[in-house]
């Protein structure tokens, strides 16, 4: 993010000496405010309990707690729900390749075998910004024709630049050349599902199920603990959260979105 220009901070929320979480922060100019945003955090130490993992935040802030648990703490010292939660498909990965695949819906199972057999060829390495950047404009085009938004072409050039090796980037390809790519950002144990894009001859060949499958089995023998599938919503992208729920995935709310005008008093707060 800060390659791209942002202005970020780290925070831990401390009790003595034990580090009970972290975050990342978000700084923004709104108007004459400067806003705090908090996406997904804070990020807890193994069995610290949600409910007392309140981290004080500077000035004007938002921002969207991991567990609901953590969201009421908030609530209950001033911060307002401004959206609903959402949810989001989590995987987990430790188990071996033969349950994971037995834990694959049985239509998810189906069109992966089918795409198996058909013809298309796959590859996979990391996302080179260079070679690679002209897939993101592919990517900005299935955006405005589908109607959502995601995060800038910058941010993936910036994380590739600087992360090379914590990207691993799936293609399908016929004869005639490229039909489809997912992309995934890694970062500790967790890896995350960044992008997906497939022109309508790949839909048709199940190249998303095949590079899914390829994915989920490359990073469980590196080592990946999770995978996060991003948010899923039955309503607006019926067919996308089928697909992620499908691979046997977990789906998990988060808290709601908050907002506290008044900055939060508070001690518990470290550079």
């Amino acid at each position: 993010m800060r390659a791209i220009g942002a202005e970020v901070a780290w925070r831990a929320l401390k009790d003595g000496t034990d580090t009970h979480g972290t975050a990342q922060l978000l700084h923004r100019r709104v108007g004459p405010l400067r806003l705090t945003w908090l996406p997904r955090g804070p990020v807890l130490a193994p069995g610290v309990d949600p409910a007392n993992a309140m981290m004080p935040l500077p000035g004007p802030a938002v921002l969207q707690p991991d567990t609901p648990e953590t969201a009421r703490l908030y609530q209950s010292c001033g911060y307002r729900a401004l959206f609903t939660p959402a949810h989001v498909a989590e995987l987990d990965l430790t188990p071996d390749p033969k349950t994971l695949f037995a834990c694959l819906h049985g239509k998810w199972r189906n069109r992966l075998h089918a795409a198996q057999a058909g013809p298309l060829r796959t590859h996979h390495r990391p996302f080179d910004p260079d070679r690679d950047a002209d897939l993101l404009i592919l990517d900005r085009h299935q955006q405005r024709a589908r109607g959502y938004r995601a995060l800038p072409p910058g941010f993936t050039l910036a994380f590739a630049s600087t992360h090379r090796q914590a990207t691993r980037l799936f293609t399908a390809h016929d004869c005639a050349g490229m039909l489809a790519y997912l992309l995934f950002l890694l970062h500790g144990t967790v890896a995350t599902y960044h992008i997906g894009w497939a022109a309508p001859a790949a839909r048709r060949g199940h190249a998303h199920t095949l590079l899914m499958w390829q994915a989920i089995t490359h990073l469980h023998q590196r080592g990946v603990t999770r995978l996060d599938l991003g948010s899923i919503d039955t309503e607006a992208a019926p067919g996308l959260a089928r697909f992620k729920l499908g691979t046997g995935a977990t789906a998990r709310p988060l808290g709601p979105t908050l907002l506290r005008l008044l900055p939060h008093r508070g001690t518990a707060i470290a550079a």
